[in-house]
């Protein structure tokens, strides 16, 4: 018999300029999500650097790999971190490293 399914929602703020400072931890997760998944930096092969852009600030540079994102994944681009871009994004780190 298979397991049941387990339907959960995960609270996950919504992120944009300017950035709560109290948020830091979740612009940090968003950023080394980001530059991952993009290829721009793989944990495998070296430790992350301030040039990364991994910096728990939602800056222009943030946005810019948000807008991105979401050019790719034919999301509406608007540099904001909602529940589509979170959902995708989740979907494909989850694909990636379950595998």
């Amino acid at each position: 018999m298979p397991p049941p399914q387990a339907l959960f929602e995960l609270l996950l703020p919504e992120l944009q300029q300017p950035s709560d400072p109290a948020l830091a931890k979740a612009v940090k997760a968003l950023q080394f999500m980001l530059i991952v998944l993009t290829g721009a930096y793989s944990p495998t092969e070296r430790a992350l650097r301030p040039s990364d852009g991994v910096s728990g600030r939602f800056d222009e540079q943030t946005t810019e790999l948000v807008k991105q994102f979401q050019r790719s994944e034919d999301l509406y681009v608007d540099g904001v971190m909602g529940h589509d871009t979170w959902k995708r994004l989740l979907e494909l780190w989850f694909e990636r490293f379950n595998a």
